[in-house]
């Protein structure tokens, strides 16, 4: 069963109600960390509580592009709304397997720092369902630790994985 999320716009980024961010330096290129976020490479293996990511739309990928990403409690529709190699990638919630957000943006920056390495920055722009809002506290606890984890995980993944190609 699909729960409907409002799909907000990119501006919503800038007006949403809350916001997790998370923030790492990557030993990789932006062109090379975008790309283990839009192809979705070995998300598993950095993502926690990842099961799956389905393209729901033919390649190639793009603002417009939408898949479905299966965690171990939830799943998720996404449609992309920035698509910048390199530089940003950004997508809207439009449904959920859990009723828990009205609106839902992830926004993802990709920073040269020099010498090859990459500020990242994962912002997660939200607003609860009214039903959630007297558990928002712990809720957000629970995802904001695993958006953490996930984002450290990620910066480790290249690390090592591109150290051994």
């Amino acid at each position: 069963m699909w729960f409907a999320v409002e799909a907000q716009p990119l501006r919503y980024t800038q007006t949403s109600p809350r916001v997790l961010e998370n923030v790492v330096t990557i030993d990789a290129a932006p062109e090379r960390v975008f790309e283990v976020f839009a192809t979705a490479e070995n998300q598993r293996d950095w993502f926690q509580d990842f099961v799956a990511c389905r393209w729901t739309t033919p390649e190639p990928h793009g603002v417009g592009s939408e898949r479905e990403i299966e965690l171990k409690i939830l799943t998720v529709k996404e449609r992309f709304l920035a698509w910048e190699p390199g530089k940003r990638l950004t997508f809207a919630l439009y449904a959920s397997s859990l009723p828990l957000v009205d609106g839902m943006v992830e926004d993802m920056l990709f920073e040269p720092m020099g010498a090859g390495k990459t500020r990242f920055t994962w912002r997660v722009h939200y607003t609860p369902k009214l039903f959630i809002r007297p558990f928002h506290p712990i809720l957000r606890v629970v995802f904001g630790k695993m958006f953490t984890a996930s984002t450290k995980g990620v910066a480790k993944y290249i690390t090592t994985h591109d150290m051994k190609a």
